[in-house]
């Protein structure tokens, strides 16, 4: 008989399989962390392990986030944050924690091209408006915020292979921003541009986003401190453009530097600095390993400017990364996703002061809800049984018991019938133990068992029956069988 489906075991092992993975993972090795683009872990080309060590060679501390941004609000010391290469969604929670690390002192970067990041970015705009008027060249300008826009920079003047990838060569010096020495060349790959959201040149009661921000005729904002040429524009159709099909069209904007980097410098009005760069790429291995680029300097340049209150901290968000297009089988076997998947966990209940205290409680209480029980034998009134006419009350009891999975119980009853019918069989009314069964059948049935396989059974029976002990659905029908043969051997059998 097929065991009955238990959706709460079921849910428990599924959950004890997932908090032992990591461990398991790790151990064995079979797991490798970072698979996951830019991960610090990552010691593939996409990864970002030189960009890790290229920091830490100049001092910095790296503290990775590998469950929510909420953690950002328990930190202590305060340093710097870097977003880079989001492809999972930020909660409202996790922006309301960003909100207030930057309020704190904290700066941040976040470098992007087609992930999550404008989903932050909104965050970044509320905080401009507040301190905008403070804020070298953008003061008293009708500026509404930026946005990575989603399309491919391609520059025809100035790329390492193909325009998809350009190199940066212009580098304006901004107000209160990094500094830039000793930078002359930065490669990117399929970068995409800021955009700033404000009033149209052709019609000022118009909003619309555009690479430069411009009014009465003049650019207002600095385009960033990394900049392409003048040769440049932006690829909409973005798969064409990976396939090596592309071309600028009327309708896509081009033929003015597009900006890479913008630095928001907000240090000097009490909260953190802010980096803004549409390319991740920058910080990638295979492309700081380019000896003949500055990708490694620049990070470096713009990492000091970012801490600036000397912490050497960096707190690096893992958890809003995912694993390659094509490699996300990899990422079932990376350790950290399963401890991302925990940590979130955790860190969704305890993140408020007076819900933290009853966590433990909390889980508890969800943990036996769906604790698998014993289910215990309900009472089998004969009622029931006489209601049921075509059924024996033996066969009632024996569905009774295998419905609650109460085989010992079944079993005894299987053999307490086979004894009935031998002694009925033998014209027997005292009660007989297994030893005398054995013997009965060695005498009256000597060539139509073999007493030794007999022997072995029903001793193994007396066992379980003695001690009560559980046995297995396969234990149980391998035994049925065996005493339904004897059984019906003894019924069958003239003596």
């Amino acid at each position: 008989m097929a065991r009955k489906f238990d959706r709460n075991a079921f849910l428990i092992s599924t959950l004890f399989i997932i908090f032992c993975l990591p461990i398991a993972l790790s151990v064995t090795r079979i797991g490798r962390e970072g698979t996951r683009q830019f991960s610090i872990y990552n010691t593939d080309w996409d990864g970002t392990s030189e960009f890790r060590s290229t920091l830490e060679n100049n001092g910095f501390e790296f503290i990775p986030i590998v469950s929510t941004l909420n953690t950002l609000t328990r930190t202590e010391e305060i340093g710097v944050l870097a977003i880079i290469g989001p492809t999972v969604f930020f909660d409202p929670s996790e922006t309301a924690a960003l909100a207030y690390f930057i309020a704190r002192g904290g700066s941040v970067i976040i470098a992007d091209d087609f992930g999550s990041a404008n989903n932050i970015l909104g965050l970044i705009n509320t905080i401009l408006q507040t301190f905008i008027g403070e804020i070298p060249d953008v003061a008293n300008l009708n500026f509404l915020g930026m946005r990575i826009n989603n399309s491919l920079l391609m520059d025809s003047l100035s790329y390492h292979i193909s325009p998809v990838m350009p190199v940066l060569r212009s580098f304006p010096q901004s107000p209160g921003g990094p500094d830039l020495s000793g930078i002359s060349r930065v490669v990117t790959s399929f970068p995409s541009a800021i955009y700033f959201y404000g009033q149209s040149e052709a019609n000022p009661d118009k909003l619309i986003w555009a690479p430069q921000y411009t009014y009465n005729h003049t650019v207002t904002i600095t385009p960033g401190i990394a900049v392409s040429t003048d040769k440049s524009w932006m690829e909409t159709d973005v798969e064409s453009a990976r396939n090596g099909e592309f071309f600028p069209d009327e309708y896509e904007d081009g033929g003015v530097p597009f900006s890479v980097i913008l630095p928001i410098p907000l240090g000097s009005v009490g909260v953190g600095n802010i980096i803004v760069c549409s390319d991740p790429s920058i910080f990638v291995n295979d492309l700081m390993n380019l000896e003949i680029y500055d990708n490694r300097q620049l990070t470096v340049n713009l990492f000091n400017w970012l801490d600036r209150n000397d912490s050497g901290i960096i707190y690096y968000d893992e958890s809003h990364l995912s694993a390659a297009t094509g490699r996300g089988i990899l990422q079932l076997f990376d350790p950290f996703t399963y401890v991302s998947m925990y940590l979130r966990f955790v860190d969704s209940f305890t993140m408020f002061p007076l819900l933290a205290p009853l966590f433990p409680i909390i889980t508890l209480i969800m943990l036996r809800r769906y604790r698998p029980k014993t289910k215990k034998p309900s009472p089998l009134l004969m009622t029931k049984i006489k209601q049921q006419r075509s059924r024996s009350f033996f066969a009632a009891k024996m569905t009774w018991y295998m419905n609650y999975q109460q085989f010992d119980k079944a079993l005894d009853l299987l053999y307490k019938r086979l004894v009935r019918r031998l002694q009925k069989k033998l014209g027997m009314v005292t009660e007989i133990d297994v030893e005398q069964v054995i013997s009965l059948l060695g005498t009256n049935f000597p060539h139509q068992f073999n007493i030794n396989e007999v022997t072995l059974t029903l001793r193994r029976v007396d066992d379980i029956l003695a001690k009560s002990r559980k046995i297995t659905d396969e234990e149980f029908t391998e035994l049925v069988l065996e005493l339904k043969s004897m059984e019906d051997i003894i019924t069958k059998r003239n003596l």
